[in-house]
């Protein structure tokens, strides 16, 4: 159905912006690469603010809980990042998306609880994404261009993500096109071949933190984080190249 389509896609992992990381030059390098390269198309997979405020992780009687940003705090710092990669852009035209993750999610489990504040929660986050001209699809959804899948995480026939040391083998099994996800912060980059001469091409981004920053519940395991973004050729509606931009590159040459 979309076998025609040809574009470069700027395609980055999890970002987790919040106010306990004020440095926002790297979404400034995001959107001058997009600029220099020429990109066309570029795709957030999700967790791009991190929503500390609505975490459930640490209740609000604990002295953690207590430490959470406002979620005014956490709206503010995602202006300023989405400020910064527009700043990098420079007026570059080109299509922008974010197929929200879990931590977004955060939001909609808080509403949950309290929907009489549904709209107000949700509508302000919509506002920023549509100031800075990104469009938006719901979390567990997949986003397409061509024949290539775009989520935060894919959901199995349980509603639940694909877990596991191999996650990726399963969803290449179930798949019937090309993925790209995030979510584990582990890069994971690999062709499996299917019957007949097709194949299915699986890409987890890895993380578009700051190089080597580790969120607070990782801090004491074995992370294997990767951070970097990702440069997709899409020909013929499917990912035909795939360049890994390690952060530390990223923030060298275009900050």
């Amino acid at each position: 159905k979309h076998h025609g389509v040809n574009c470069r896609v700027l395609a980055i992992g999890d970002s987790h912006d919040g106010p306990e990381v004020p440095d926002k030059s790297r979404f400034y390098a995001m959107g001058q690469y997009a600029q220099r390269n020429d990109i066309s198309h570029i795709v957030q997979i999700g967790d791009f603010a991190s929503v500390d405020s609505m975490s459930t992780h640490d209740r609000n009687d604990t002295i953690r809980g207590q430490n959470k940003p406002s979620y005014k705090e956490d709206l503010e710092s995602f202006e300023e990042a989405l400020r910064y990669f527009d700043n990098g852009l420079n007026g570059h035209e080109c299509e922008k998306h974010v197929t929200l993750g879990n931590h977004e999610d955060r939001i909609g489990r808080f509403v949950n609880n309290n929907p009489e504040v549904a709209e107000l929660l949700f509508e302000k986050l919509y506002a920023l994404f549509d100031q800075y001209k990104w469009t938006y699809s719901p979390f567990g959804e997949f986003f397409f261009i061509g024949d290539v899948g775009f989520t935060h995480v894919p959901l199995n026939q349980m509603g639940k993500p694909y877990g596991g040391m191999h996650s990726e083998n399963a969803i290449a099994r179930d798949s019937l096109h090309d993925v790209v996800y995030g979510h584990t912060h582990k890069r994971v980059d690999k062709s499996f071949p299917k019957m007949g001469h097709d194949h299915i091409t699986v890409v987890n981004l890895g993380c578009s933190l700051p190089d080597g920053h580790v969120e607070d519940y990782a801090r004491h395991s074995v992370t294997g984080w990767s951070y970097g973004v990702y440069d997709l050729t899409i020909r013929d509606g499917k990912i035909k190249e795939r360049t890994w931009v390690p952060m530390d590159v990223l923030m060298e040459k275009y900050t």
